[in-house]
């Protein structure tokens, strides 16, 4: 920097920590001083009037007794027609991410914050998962999406008090302008690698592409775009592209013919409740062809976006937000990333608190009526569970529905034999004690089936090794147990049979316990017999075959 401009340069910072610091822009033609200890009204007006000799032309206004004795923190109001030329700030106004600024002939970037004050020269760089937003002093809206990098080469007053001079470059990535409509005399430019924007009360953004390609797209007004380094000397350098319009100028200067952008997308097929806590997967439907840039705010202004990106074939996923109602606004993209009008569309966002997890039965499992039982683990902050079974997948008629369960755990010998789906959902109590219901998890099918215990008994006895025999049913197999206690708390032997006979493995003489169930093809066990008391090894027999028994009730074995 030659001495003459980096004296420039510092003479705006001053001028800048002069004004800026203090003074606010009013939205009725003036600006607002706050007092400050030591201010008078003749302080003020040397700081802000053209004419400062004029400063009693402040007292009335502002009902100023003593112009010398000011209340430090009242504010002083000093009308636009009457300040003098000079630099002005840019203010942020929203920041996501980790965004950061390089003041002018500063060496290090520093944080970007919300209120801050960006004087000319500063440099915004915002991260790929990042978002911020500038209100100049002209009352224009500058947005600087994820991965852009922007220069403020101007930020000035001129000719009076109420027009104005901004000229943003962009170096890297996409910013879009709402330019607010401003007397004659005005300059609002974009400048880009190889481009100009020029404009007058618009809106309309320009990027720049890895490639070096340059793309304008006019969603209200007219843009003036000029090609800074056009390929041939006879070639043309200057377009006007209107409302609904594009252009683009090519890395090697070709300036391209202005052409209509993409219509606003149809969103009445796009999901308008999400539900996963994980992340927000947005899903255009399934009329979405090509890419579209999508953006998330809490309000309709889209003053503060929460998340932005690309929908590449009509998806994309984003880190989850809050639950809440949000505005969800869509833009077309043409093959040359130019992006058409936005379609918007309020969506609600109910994903806390998470469901449980299922636990039995599996997804498609087939459950023996009998004793089936849905079991899932519930969620820590959450007080109840709401279950429900139906018959139809929408669950449009639930056979079964507790919205008020204490342990996430349902028996359903109530239900007949069939295919069922069941689903749940966490329950807390929010702020005021009110349940709070989070969203159903994906429903899960299952089947009931009707599987009936063994019939038909037999204990044959054959020296030391007895078999037990029943009565089988054509497809099923079954599941024998021997135990050395009723409750089978120790079982000493079991067999998975598909005869309707089970031979005992060589035991020990004395009393056991036996029992049997049956499993259908499809896995689902039916209920267990009741135990069974039996007899292992030889016993004494009376002449018609009966067991002698001793006085006990016990058979009397052979020596």
């Amino acid at each position: 920097m030659t001495t003459g401009r980096a004296q420039a340069a510092q003479a705006v910072l001053c001028l800048l920590l002069a004004l800026g610091a203090t003074g606010v822009q009013g939205a009725e033609g003036y600006v607002e001083h706050r007092v400050e200890a030591g201010d008078t009204l003749p302080s003020i007006a040397q700081r802000y009037l053209r004419q400062p000799e004029r400063w009693r032309v402040l007292q009335r206004p502002n009902g100023v007794k003593d112009p010398q004795a000011l209340p430090a923190g009242s504010t002083v109001r000093i009308p636009a027609r009457l300040l003098r030329p000079g630099a002005v700030a840019a203010r942020v106004e929203f920041v996501r991410g980790q965004a950061l600024v390089t003041p002018a002939g500063a060496k290090a970037p520093e944080p970007a914050a919300p209120g801050a004050r960006l004087a000319e020269g500063a440099r915004i760089e915002v991260p790929q998962d990042g978002y911020l937003s500038l209100r100049l002093a002209d009352g224009s809206v500058v947005r600087v999406l994820a991965g852009s990098d922007v220069e403020l080469k101007r930020l000035r007053r001129r000719n009076g008090a109420t027009s104005f001079e901004s000229v943003l470059g962009v170096r890297r990535g996409k910013v879009e302008s709402e330019v607010a409509p401003q007397p004659r005399g005005r300059v609002f430019e974009i400048q880009a690698p190889g481009a100009v924007a020029s404009v007058r009360g618009t809106r309309f953004d320009v990027s720049v592409g890895a490639d070096g390609q340059v793309g304008t797209a006019v969603t209200r007004g007219e843009v003036a775009l000029r090609a800074a380094r056009p390929v041939r000397r006879n070639s043309r350098r200057l377009t006007r592209v209107g409302a609904g319009q594009g252009a683009v100028v090519q890395a090697n200067g070709q300036l391209g013919t202005q052409r209509p952008l993409p219509e606003a997308p149809d969103l009445s097929t796009a999901a308008d409740r999400y539900e996963d806590a994980g992340s927000l997967a947005v899903d255009l439907g399934p009329a979405a062809r090509g890419d579209y840039e999508v953006r998330l705010a809490r309000e309709a202004d889209f003053a503060e976006v929460l998340r932005d990106g690309v929908a590449r074939g009509g998806r994309v996923r984003f880190a989850p937000v809050e639950d809440g109602v949000y505005v969800l606004g869509v833009r077309a993209l043409d093959a040359d990333g130019l992006a058409g009008p936005e379609s918007r569309r309020t969506v609600h966002v109910d994903a806390q608190p998470v469901p449980p997890l299922y636990r039995f039965p599996a997804p498609g499992a087939r459950v023996a009526a009998e004793d089936a039982r849905l079991l899932c683990s519930p969620v820590a902050d959450a007080q109840w569970v709401h279950l429900q079974v139906s018959r139809r997948a929408d669950f449009a008629a639930p056979e079964i529905d507790e919205p008020r369960l204490a342990h996430c755990e349902l028996g359903l010998s109530a239900l007949p034999a069939g295919d069922y789906h069941w689903r749940v959902a966490s329950v807390r109590r929010d702020a005021d004690g009110r349940p709070d219901q989070g969203p159903f998890a994906p429903a899960v099918p299952f089947t009931l089936v009707d599987v009936a215990a063994p019939s038909g008994l037999q204990w044959v006895e054959d020296g030391e090794r007895p078999t037990l025999h029943w009565a089988a049913q054509p497809g099923l197999t079954y599941e024998a147990q021997l135990a050395a206690d009723p409750a089978f708390g120790h079982i000493l032997a079991s067999a998975q049979a598909l005869e309707a006979r089970w031979a005992l493995p060589a035991l020990p003489r004395g009393a056991y316990f036996v029992r049997l169930r049956a499993r259908e093809p499809g896995g689902a066990a039916g209920p267990f017999t009741a135990a069974r008391r039996v007899h292992v090894g030889s016993i004494v027999r009376s002449g018609s075959g009966e067991a002698l028994r001793s006085t006990d009730g016990e058979p009397v074995a052979q020596p």
